[in-house]
């Protein structure tokens, strides 16, 4: 037996062909097939390629000599161009109709391309960068607070040993985010910066726009993105222009811009408006990179071997113990080598790091829960209002079945007409996706656009979902017209009275949702004011924190500032305010336990403006230089914490060294609301030189007025960006923003799923009345009044509403505890009572609604309607 004898062509192909081809032909094509097939075979190409090129073939062969010419092909294509015809006739007579729908559902599906580019953030992440097979991402491994964290951060002295000692390794560069302050003319700004090494832009492909990365490194050179480019300089080209960046100690450096990079999706673990040179940024910090106990840390990425991966990590870790000689406060206990696209990275948080974060899984189960509901609400509807119309076209359908129309071709006609409403919906979608997008990242100062993601995705998840789409929203209303007989409807034997079970069903359906997303948005909106209004352990109001930076400056400023009628200051090295931002990590020992604790240097009489509260031993007593030298004020958490059974006060602890005894207990500072927060140990430590942090509370007056006063204090002393901001902006941070962001998504999706159902409640009213014409007249004839017409006709849709709310609710309670659970540590207890009054709220404009579509065929005259057919 022959190797071709062996190996037989797909038979799936050949009943393909034998499908399509005439049947004089079929004997011939198919030996002629099956010999190209066997000639590859015995040729010794491999089996899968035979295969492959048979199929090729096969389709080749589906030409006009070949397929097969029957009467039936141009029936269907008749039957299909017919179909097309009708749905755009019946489209354009319902135009008004079809437009309330195709808005409504492309505005839904505009919600869903949004959820497709949540999930394709994560998906794609870090796929922009190419050729990153063999990169490596360092990763520290400490413990803290009893458990280990992993943090994608090293010391700075780390790089040079990396480059210089270690073999193995084809390519370092690192990486560092920080927020500098620029000038450019004579305006300032502050600018996320990506500070890197002269090869990151090598390992990593940064593409320019325009201009070069060359003499990067050798001179200070400045890249900025297309954007920034055109909010500094318009629409000149940015090249060589000149940008003044500020360092610490009011260092300042000219960088000439060295060209302008392309757009970086925003799921890039590198996130910056414009890059400096990792060397002048040592120059302007001062910062001696080979310093083991310098306190600044930077990513460090290296390309290397996989099977190299091992030793190198070895030799790696050979530096830990000089690196935690000079850092008793922060120890490392390991480093390792994770892949840039390790599964490892997307699916662990980082707990510090300078490269951009995943999104949390929280996000996806939100956003997936309520754009589900206001993706159906909006299905619902369509069914709905399609179902009303179907109800005027009886005779249509009676008609078409007795001239010889089956069942089957009436159902795709409809689902050809749901398919036409879906696709102009879809446009739509495609067309507001961006905007969508664009609205609620916005509000989270992001940015991630279809254009951002992968277009093959993209393109399988509009045609997926437009099958989809088509199916759950007209599979009913098809089957609905599909299953009425022609001697029925031409007998006028269907009796269509009021609404029917699966118009209630849908009706209760959506409005549960609407309800639920409308209750679901109320009390994000009392948490946020819960938020806004809770005790965080300080206060917040009418506060403004000028951060000088440069202790140089305090002593004048605050001479200054104390002027203001109404003001009072008080001065801070580290400040409460903004999710620990400034403050410093210090280690904490007492006997043989240490942990890392958050440490704060205050002024004198800080304390007593913020509010904080004293709740055991005593504040600082004010120019008093025992309490500076040898005092320290600790949180409730950390006196709880290590000193369960004994007294705080007066017990002698260890904080970065220094031996302090605890005089006063403060009541816990609150910083993070998020569910997996906890509350970190803090230490308070006196010190009355050396102050950054001036903090102005407005006693009386206007906080703005003040605010435009210190401004123009600010502008006669220092030359760089205004630095004030009000505390309560700081208190929670992110926090607060992401909350009340929440609050106006959640606002805005239960405005349109409202709008969604009224419009549908508002079709299944005009569907009951047109049902029930005769029923009105003659009631109106035997001397029946409006209102008693109103009850009658009202009396079901009352019932459905009233069931709608019942679960509406029941299902917004549990959306709202849930989702609240989900995301804060605190929040409030959802109100059975707010929960009602959403669903009343919509009952009642629903019921007007109703009312307004029955109260002019009710004044007819009742003439017209025992006419009516």
């Amino acid at each position: 037996m022959s190797v071709a004898q062996t190996y037989r062509p797909p038979e799936l192909a050949l009943r393909f062909f034998r499908w399509y081809c005439r049947p004089d032909r079929v004997e011939e094509l198919e030996g002629d097939l099956e010999e190209f097939f066997s000639k590859r075979i015995n040729k010794g190409e491999p089996v899968w390629k035979a295969r492959f090129f048979f199929w090729w073939n096969v389709f080749r062969c589906y030409k006009s000599y070949a397929r097969t010419k029957t009467q039936n092909n141009s029936v269907m294509l008749s039957l299909f161009k017919s179909y097309f015809k009708l749905a755009l006739r019946h489209s354009w007579k319902n135009k008004w109709s079809v437009l309330i729908n195709v808005t409504g559902l492309g505005l839904a599906l505009s919600m869903c391309v949004f959820l497709y580019l949540i999930y394709a953030y994560n998906i794609e992440f870090d796929t922009f960068y190419q050729g990153t097979e063999n990169t490596y991402r360092i990763h520290a491994m400490t413990y803290e607070n009893g458990a280990e964290r992993r943090n994608e951060i090293a010391p700075f002295a780390l790089e040079s040993k990396i480059r210089n000692d270690i073999a193995g390794i084809d390519a370092v560069s690192s990486y560092t985010g920080r927020t500098l302050d620029i000038k450019v003319g004579n305006d300032f700004f502050s600018e996320y910066t990506g500070i890197i090494s002269t090869d990151f832009y090598e390992m990593f492909e940064i593409p320019l726009w325009y201009g070069s990365f060359e003499g990067f490194g050798d001179q200070p050179l400045v890249y900025l993105n297309e954007r920034q480019s055109k909010k500094y300089f318009g629409n000149e080209v940015a090249l060589g222009k000149t940008i003044t960046v500020y360092f610490h100690s009011e260092k300042k450096i000219d960088f000439t811009v060295g060209g302008v990079f392309q757009k970086i999706p925003l799921n890039s673990s590198f996130d910056f408006a414009m890059l400096i040179n990792q060397k002048e940024y040592i120059q302007g910090m001062e910062i001696d990179p080979n310093d083991w106990t310098n306190k600044r840390y930077e990513g460090i990425y290296v390309k290397a071997n996989p099977t190299r991966i091992k030793q190198i990590t070895e030799e790696i870790n050979s530096y830990v113990s000089i690196q935690n000689e000079g850092h008793e406060e922060r120890k490392i206990s390991r480093f390792e080598l994770v892949p840039f696209l390790s599964p490892l990275v997307a699916s662990e948080l980082l707990y510090r790091s300078y490269v951009t974060a995943r999104l949390r899984p929280q996000v996806y189960i939100i956003f997936t829960v309520l754009i589900a509901m206001i993706f159906l609400t909006a299905c619902f509807n369509l069914a709905n209002t399609s179902m009303a119309m179907i109800a005027k076209r009886l005779k249509e359908i009676g008609i078409r079945k007795t001239l010889g129309s089956g069942s089957r071709q009436i159902l795709i006609q409809f689902l050809f007409e749901m398919g036409i409403i879906s696709a102009l919906a879809f446009i739509v979608a495609l067309l507001t996706a961006n905007s969508t997008s664009d609205a609620i990242l916005g509000l989270f100062s992001a940015s991630f656009l279809l254009q951002d993601a992968d277009l093959t995705g993209i393109i399988l998840f509009v045609l997926g979902f437009l099958i989809v789409t088509t199916i759950i929203a007209g599979l009913l209303p098809a089957l609905y017209a599909w299953k009425f007989q022609p001697v029925s409807i031409m007998r006028k034997a269907v009796k269509l009275k009021g609404v029917n079970w699966l118009n209630r069903s849908l009706t209760v359906a959506q409005y549960s949702f609407s309800i639920a997303v409308l209750a679901a948005g109320i009390t994000f909106s009392q948490n946020s004011d819960f938020l806004k209004e809770m005790h965080l352990g300080y206060d917040d109001d009418d506060m403004i924190d000028l951060y000088l930076g440069n202790s140089e400056f305090y002593d004048v400023v605050k001479q200054e500032v104390d002027q203001i009628p109404g003001v009072q200051t008080a001065g801070t090295f580290n400040h409460v305010g903004g999710f620990g931002r400034f403050s410093t990590s210090k280690l904490l020992e007492i006997d043989t336990l240490s942990e890392e604790i958050r440490h704060y240097a205050v002024g004198s009489e800080y304390l007593e403006l913020m509010g904080v509260n004293i709740v055991g031993g005593r504040s600082f007593i004010s120019g008093s230089e025992a309490d500076q030298k040898e005092s320290i004020l600790v949180s409730q958490s950390l006196a709880e914490r290590f000193f369960k059974n004994e007294e705080p006060i007066g017990q002698v602890i260890k904080i970065g060294g220094d031996r302090k005894q605890i005089v006063g207990i403060i009541e816990d500072i609150i910083d993070d609301v998020y569910e997996d927060s906890e509350l970190r140990p803090s230490a308070f430590a006196l010190r009355d030189t050396s102050l950054r942090h001036l903090v102005v509370k407005v006693t009386s007056g206007d906080i703005e007025d003040v605010d435009a006063k210190l401004r123009a204090i600010w502008n006669e002393h220092l030359d760089k960006p205004y630095a004030g901001r009000l505390q309560e902006e700081l208190a929670l941070g992110e926090a607060g923003r992401d909350t009340r962001n929440l609050q106006k998504i959640f606002i805005a999706m239960a405005i349109l799923g409202g709008f969604l159902s009224i419009v549908g409640i508002f079709s299944l009213a005009k569907l009951n009345v047109a049902k029930r014409i005769k029923e009105i007249s003659v009631r109106k004839v035997l001397g029946a009044s409006l209102k008693e017409l109103l009850y009658t006709i009202n009396r079901s849709f009352v019932i459905v509403l009233s069931v709608a709310m019942i679960v509406g609710c029941g299902l917004g309670y549990f959306i709202s505890d849930a989702v609240l659970g989900l995301i804060y540590k605190y929040y409030i207890d959802v109100s059975a009572i707010t929960i009602s009054i959403s669903g009343i709220f919509i009952v009642i404009i629903s019921l007007i609604i109703i009312t307004g579509a029955i109260v002019a065929p009710a004044n007819a005259n009742p003439v017209v309607g025992l006419r009516e057919e």
